[in-house]
């Protein structure tokens, strides 16, 4: 019973293979991406910019707030 043994690829070229694939795959998938459009992109860095604006200056009225009434406690005691 003569086994045929195949001999595998040097280590290199199936690294190579595997990474010339995944750049394949890369920008196969990346042209199906859909890009949002200028307007879009700046009414939505907008809403963002907003958003963290109002969320800082709430959480800095309730730091502000919570910081005066533990002040208020400390000097009660």
């Amino acid at each position: 019973m003569a086994e045929k043994t195949e001999k595998k690829a040097n280590i290199f070229k199936r690294m190579g293979s595997r990474i010339a694939k995944f750049w394949r795959d890369f920008r196969s998938e990346m042209k199906k991406v859909v890009w949002m459009s200028g307007t879009e992109l700046r009414k939505n860095s907008v809403l963002v910019i907003i958003s963290v604006i109002v969320f800082t200056l709430v959480l800095g009225l309730v730091d502000f707030s919570l910081s005066w009434a533990i002040n208020k406690l400390g000097s009660l005691v």
